[in-house]
Order: structure tokens, then sequence, then C-alpha cells
């Protein structure tokens, strides 16, 4: 397929791209599909093999010692034949088309901004992507401006995109695996989505606030890296405890969040009431990652942060060694969506918390410690 045609769905991503990419080209095989990377290595390895080895091999190895004997995970995840691959230069600056259906920038919060603004003065028009459904994905917080990937996404493409969150076990999704996720925005868009992905192994959930969750994604995040540290320096108990108080800290926030911005004040007055008025449905999305993080990556990040510190490194230098093989989210989440809900008004006291474990004021041990003990972790 040349990538001057008219793809129906084209996604710039990684694993959990690749998940989402594999999922809707196996449910529909009429469909064409450009699957855009940053490295031209990937891009080469994943045209000759309809695979990219660095995005699951250790996911890979894992599978294979758990089942010696079954199918060979790798012709699992394989891409199938509607699918090419070009890197993001490559895309940006030979497509001229237009997107039919589907466009999905799975690229970290602080990335999307630069990689939109440089397709579009490559010279992709911004037509490009005006009939197709924008699909947000991306868990996290531009630090300087505030804004979610979703608002920076409407802005920079001129969309209404839809806002989705589910379990990010990316791999055991691209083998099959059912797996829920919510999409957030306007009924129309939400159901063009939906329908894309009905019949595969994706449980949708619709709902309408965008705002709501977006916020979920990086405070699970940030969430999930605290139940890391919490396991590294404790054990499964103060894990649930952890995890406990960080889902009652987003449903604060996801009351306050879901009202009009001049309604803010009275969303927090009425949390003081003495009944339970605060008890909202909250994000399904959300909630199947709080009970998923034992398997993710902050989480492991989390307990890795801690070895790294009590081995001698700074936080800075912790975090630099643990993101060179992967992208974690919540390193770079913790301080805007901090900022973000001081803002809002919001009493997050696992978020402050993080947010001084990974600047280095605090070490990992005295800031869990404080959050399980539920001492006053006020705004400094």
């Amino acid at each position: 397929m040349s990538i001057f045609s008219t793809p129906d769905v084209v996604t710039i991503g990684g694993r959990f791209g690749w998940a989402l990419t594999r999922t809707l080209a196996n449910r529909h095989p009429d469909l064409s599909f450009l699957f855009v990377m940053r490295d031209n290595a990937k891009v080469e390895e994943a045209a000759a093999t309809r695979q990219v080895n660095a995005v699951f091999h250790g996911k890979i190895q894992e599978a294979k010692l758990k089942n010696p004997g079954s199918p060979g995970p790798e012709e699992k995840i394989q891409m199938p034949a509607n699918v090419s691959f070009h890197s993001l230069e490559e895309f940006s600056r030979n497509f001229r088309g237009k997107v039919k259906q589907l466009f999905i920038p799975a690229i970290p919060s602080n990335r999307i901004r630069q990689v939109l603004t440089q397709i579009l003065a490559s010279g992709v028009p911004g037509s490009a992507f005006e009939s197709c459904e924008i699909l947000s994905v991306s868990k996290g917080m531009e630090t300087e401006s505030l804004e979610f990937p979703h608002e920076i996404m409407d802005h920079i493409l001129g969309g209404r995109s839809v806002v989705a969150l589910g379990g990010n076990l990316a791999f055991e999704f691209a083998l099959g695996d059912p797996m829920l996720m919510e999409l957030a925005g306007y009924r129309e868009n939400t159901r063009r989505v939906a329908r894309l992905f009905s019949g595969s192994n994706l449980i949708i959930y619709e709902t309408f606030n965008r705002r709501k969750l977006s916020l979920a994604g990086p405070m699970k995040n940030i969430h999930s890296l605290a139940t890391g540290m919490t396991s590294e320096i404790f054990g499964s108990s103060s894990v649930s405890t952890v995890a406990t108080m960080g889902l009652s800290e987003f449903e604060r926030a996801a009351f306050i969040i879901q009202f009009r911005k001049k309604f803010h004040p009275l969303a927090r007055q009425l949390q003081k009431l003495p009944f339970n008025f605060r008890s909202v449905p909250i994000a399904g999305g959300a909630m199947s990652d709080y009970h998923l993080f034992r398997f993710t990556r902050n989480f492991d990040a989390g307990q890795r942060f801690v070895r790294e510190v009590q081995g001698g490194r700074t936080a800075e230098q912790a975090i630099g060694v643990i993101s060179q093989q992967a992208t974690i989210e919540s390193f770079a989440s913790a301080l805007p969506t901090r900022d973000f809900l001081r803002r809002l008004g919001c009493r997050s006291p696992v978020i402050e918390m993080m947010a001084r474990i990974l600047s280095g004021s605090v070490s990992p041990e005295a800031g869990i410690r404080q959050i399980i003990s539920q001492k006053n972790i006020s705004p400094t």
C-alpha cells in the first residue's frame, strides 16, 4: 500500500498502539492500516517480520517459560498483511492523503504537541484528519501547559477527539485476551470508534466526560508507581492500602472535575457534607487499571526506583536509568498532575508525596511511611 493512498486507520505509537492496530486489522481484513514509528530500524524489522522484537521481547520470553509447549507468542502478535509500516519522518514528508476512519497518535503526553505540529509543518494537510475520529490513548498531562492529550489534539488537529482508557496490558491484549476500554467523548464520535472494535476482544464502555477520563490516566499511573514502591519497601497488605487510598483520591478528583469550572467551588463544598454525596460511578477504565497495578510497567518502575535509590543513586539518576529501557509516564506526569489537582482544589496526599519522592526531597521509605500512616501531607 502506498503511503500516498487514503488509509482507513493510521497509528503512531509503540506497544499499546501495536495491540490496538493488530486487533483492528484482524477484525477488518478489508481495511488498510498505516503503523508509524519513530525508529527506522524498528520500521524495517516490522516490514520484514510483521513484528518488532524489542517491543514485546521480555513478555515473549516470559510466555515461553510459562508455557513451553504452546504455540509461539511471536506468531500471535504479528501484524496481518493489511498493515504497512512507515517511519515518522517518511510519513511527515510524504503523506498527502486523507485518513478515512481512525487516527491514533499513541505518543507520550509531553511529545504529542511537538510530533503533531511537526507533521503539519512538514506538509501533511490538516484536512487529512478532518473526517476521521481521533483516539487519544496517552495517559498523562503536558508538563508546561497542564493540558490533557485530547485537548492538545483538539487544538492542533481541529477535531473533537475521543478519549480512551483501559487496562494497559498491551501484550496480553495483543494475544487476544479480553480487555475493557472506556471511551469518553461526543456520542456520535464514540459510537463510530466502538463500531470499529465491535466483535473484537475489546469490551467498550461509553461515557461522555473526557476530562474525568483523561485525569484518570495520570493519576492511576502515579498511584501504580506508589504501590510498586510500597511493595518493595513493605508487603502486599500495604500495597492494597495505598491502592485503596489512591482510588479514593481519584474518586474525589473525578467528582469535582465532572462539573463545569465555575461550579468547582460548589463541588468541593458538597464533598464536605455529612452524607455520602461524593460517591459517583467512577471511570470503568480507571477501575480496571487499579485492579491491574501489579502487572503494569509503573508498578515495576516503582519497585526498581526504590532499589536504585537504596543502591546510592539520586532520584534523578534512578529515573534516568529506568527510563532508558521504557517510557514511564508517571515520572513525567507527577508534577503537572499534582499542580493540576492543587488548582482543582482537590486534596491528594498520595500524589503530593509521590511528587516529593520523585523530586528527591523525600526518600521513598520516608514518603511511603507518611502515606500509610496518614500523616498530614499538605501542599508545600
